[in-house]
């Protein structure tokens, strides 16, 4: 578990630079009286995050179950390896070909800013960016090696999806610590993230990319040094 943990952490991390995320947070702590609205926002996001990555590790749980009482176990798991060598691959190329762009994309402003409207703002822009969620798959493909109980489960992605979601809650907390001076930081911390946060996650992502690949063919020649696998 300690193993798991560990690599779950580190992708949480990186998984947690998500400009857009941070942008429209930044945009919320400008409105008048923001932080109800941004607490749902962050609520929307996490909500998301954690049900979707509950959703398709509980499907890949019965596809593992199946395939246990159908063929033999370590073909399957020999399959999951493969699919951890192409999402490396895809992680290893993302990060390689990914633009240092200095220009933050600019997304559209709520209409309305009531509570449940943010709430559902958070929900729309996880879900929206799910499919480029390139390091939440990677960590989903590791939990389901793991073969974790239900609470297990749902316990280990509320740990990374409170990482994902601590950037958010920083810049919160940033506002309600400097409430007055908080316009100016935020603005800085925000120009910071658009212009570092591409080169970063280029850095990050190949070196995600890497280990993956060197994980699963350590695994083919007897050497993986990660072993989810054998977890409880």
């Amino acid at each position: 578990m300690h193993t798991l943990l560990v690599s779950l952490v580190a992708i949480a991390a990186l998984d947690s630079l998500n400009p857009t995320a941070v942008a429209l947070q930044i945009y919320l702590l400008s409105t008048p009286k923001p932080i109800a609205r941004s607490i749902a926002f962050i609520l929307g996001v996490f909500l998301a995050y954690w049900t979707a990555g509950l959703v398709i590790i509980l499907g890949l749980g019965q596809l593992m179950r199946t395939a246990i009482s159908t063929v033999d176990f370590a073909w399957f798991e020999q399959y999951l390896y493969g699919i951890q060598l192409l999402l490396g691959i895809v992680l290893a190329i993302v990060g390689f070909t990914l633009k240092s762009s200095t220009e933050s994309d600019r997304e559209k402003r709520p209409q309305k800013l009531t509570a449940d409207r943010t709430f559902l703002l958070g929900l729309a822009v996880t879900i929206w960016e799910f499919p480029t969620a390139l390091p939440y798959l990677a960590a989903i493909e590791q939990i389901t090696r793991a073969k974790l109980e239900l609470f297990g489960i749902m316990s280990i992605l509320g740990v990374y999806n409170l990482i994902f979601v601590l950037p958010l809650v920083i810049l919160l907390g940033i506002y309600i610590a400097f409430h007055k001076e908080s316009a100016i930081l935020l603005h800085r911390i925000n120009r910071a993230i658009a212009i570092w946060s591409p080169k970063i996650l280029r850095i990050l992502l190949l070196g995600l990319g890497l280990l993956l690949i060197a994980d699963s063919i350590g695994y083919y020649f007897g050497h993986s040094f990660l072993k989810l696998s054998q977890l409880p």
